[in-house]
């Protein structure tokens, strides 16, 4: 039996696709085999290889590449450049080309009328313009030494030759390479001079770090998202860095309320103390605070009173269909708390549907539980019962309105929760900005300030606490021997903290000893 060629693995010359024009597919490399030539697509003989459109006006440059007079025109007027190699170009270098046809309307050779293909040297005359094959030439011109125009009999020389497509030689004239012939020979001379200009001058090793911008005091965690948008949009921008998105200030502050609020109803039947759920109702709370500040109850009555069930008030007209919030629109409902409205007294928001509170407003006389998760609860009352029971003893009318007027003379406001917390963080602020101007040198302390750091900074020892900046310098009442800061007692006594050469010269090696004991296992007789 005779052995089989096949072999377990891949060879080297399989690998490198050795066999065939197209390789072994074998994921190897395809490398272009010795002396086969590259397929390269020639264009068209009567395409612009400027618009790669069929010209209508051809024209030719000294080097053999063929435009649409008209393309060549627009562009060598901008940049008074050659399109494909760079150089120098003007209108006038350009020579108008004469092409013939046939019958049907194919360009051929005027001597030998053989039609032109992408297999024909086609050559040009600059003398007269005329466009003929090379064989055709070299047949009645150059063999027989005789140098008139084939066509006009114009007398030419050899130079005036120039070759417009050769078949041998189709790379020189391959689009693909002539865009990488332009960026390397004039047309890139800014590209490349800028590229000199950067290897020139290398980066530096140091990486710059990014500008540590003060963020502002009410930044979201969340970017403003113009760095995604740029990059997928191109109508933006581009954008780098990511900037916080900045929250409103009152959102802000509602965020951070913790505290109750607490007003007083000053009625005609006597004064109801309100405790307002400021820490639950935050945006509730605070329309109603300013619309109180602003006088807005002032006056008003209570125009609807059923009895066992709540007493509603808060709209200037009187008729229960007014009333704006502070912001001059409605505002959503707080339910996220989920209040209930499960006792005498509660005070809860009156609206007209989901999300439509404004500025009236309805204390209960009863439980109304089944008004749950349908109206904002926003406080409760904390003093003044006996005056709501005077007001649901008040006889009404068919329509609920109370016979004997029930007025709001006005609302007095004890403790309002965002008026100091817009005084706490006008503070800060305050501060953070006179600390930003100490420490970058734009202010000096003055004597007070010196003296209130001293005092602060200074324990009763003497010893200035880490952090000072005169305990760090040293100065003349607080002077440094060593590390240890002294004050009047002793401060010419420079004696050192600890006593650390001369125990080192009396002691014994014993850290060296318990290292070596430390690293073996030592005599085992005492096992």
């Amino acid at each position: 039996m005779g052995r089989g060629s096949d072999k377990p693995f891949i060879s080297q010359g399989e690998w490198s696709n050795a066999h065939g024009d197209e390789g072994l597919p074998f994921g190897g490399k395809k490398t272009n085999i010795q002396g086969k030539k590259e397929a390269i697509k020639s264009l068209a003989v009567d395409c612009c290889m400027l618009s790669l459109k069929p010209f209508t006006r051809p024209q030719c440059t000294a080097d053999g590449y063929v435009f649409d007079a008209d393309n060549i025109a627009a562009y060598v007027t901008e940049h008074h450049r050659h399109p494909f190699t760079g150089e120098a170009l003007e209108i006038g270098d350009m020579t108008d080309l004469v092409y013939h046809r046939n019958a049907d309307g194919d360009y051929v050779d005027p001597v030998s009328f053989k039609q032109f293909s992408e297999f024909t040297k086609i050559v040009a005359n600059r003398k007269s313009g005329q466009v003929y094959s090379w064989a055709s030439v070299e047949e009645f011109n150059i063999k027989a030494n005789v140098w008139d125009d084939l066509v006009t009999g114009d007398p030419f020389t050899r130079a005036d030759l120039v070759v417009l497509q050769d078949p041998n030689a189709p790379k020189s004239y391959n689009p693909a390479d002539k865009g990488k012939q332009s960026s390397e020979s004039g047309a890139g001379t800014k590209v490349l001079s800028t590229t000199g200009s950067v290897k020139a001058n290398p980066p530096s090793s140091v990486t710059a770090a990014p500008s540590s911008k003060a963020k502002p005091y009410n930044a979201a965690s969340y970017s403003k998202g113009l760095a995604a948008a740029s990059f997928t949009s191109t109508s933006m921008a581009p954008v780098t860095q990511n900037e916080a998105e900045l929250v409103n200030d009152e959102e802000y502050m509602f965020a951070r309320i913790k505290a109750k609020g607490y007003a007083q109803l000053v009625t005609n039947l006597g004064n109801i103390n309100l405790e307002l759920h400021c820490d639950k109702a935050p945006r509730t709370c605070y329309n109603f605070f300013k619309l109180a500040r602003a006088g807005y109850y002032d006056g008003t009555h209570f125009h609807r009173s059923i009895k066992n069930f709540m007493i509603q008030g808060g709209d200037p007209t009187g008729t229960g269909r007014g009333g704006k919030s502070f912001w001059g629109a409605d505002f959503k409902d707080e339910l996220a708390a989920k209040q209930s409205l499960s006792e005498r007294g509660v005070l809860a928001m009156a609206n007209r549907g989901p999300n439509t509170n404004s500025s009236q407003f309805f204390i209960l006389y009863r439980a109304a539980k089944h008004l749950d998760g349908k109206h904002t609860v926003f406080g409760r009352v904390v003093g003044g019962l006996p005056v709501l029971s005077k007001m649901e003893s008040v006889p009404t009318d068919d329509s609920d309105r109370p016979t004997q007027n029930i007025v709001i003379k006005n609302v007095a406001v004890f403790v309002d929760p965002y008026v100091e917390f817009s005084n706490r963080l006008e503070r800060k602020l305050e501060h953070e900005k006179e600390r930003d101007a100490l420490s970058s040198g734009k202010r000096q302390r003055t004597e007070a300030e010196e003296e209130q750091l001293e005092r602060e900074t200074t324990t009763w020892f003497g010893t200035r606490v880490a952090g000072s900046a005169k305990g760090a310098t040293g100065s003349n009442d607080g002077s440094l021997h060593g590390d240890r800061p002294v004050r009047a007692i002793g401060k010419y006594m420079k004696k050192p903290l600890f006593d650390g050469p001369a125990r080192e010269a009396s002691g014994t090696s014993t850290t060296g000893k318990a290292k070596e004991r430390a690293h073996a296992f030592g005599d085992f007789g005492s096992w």
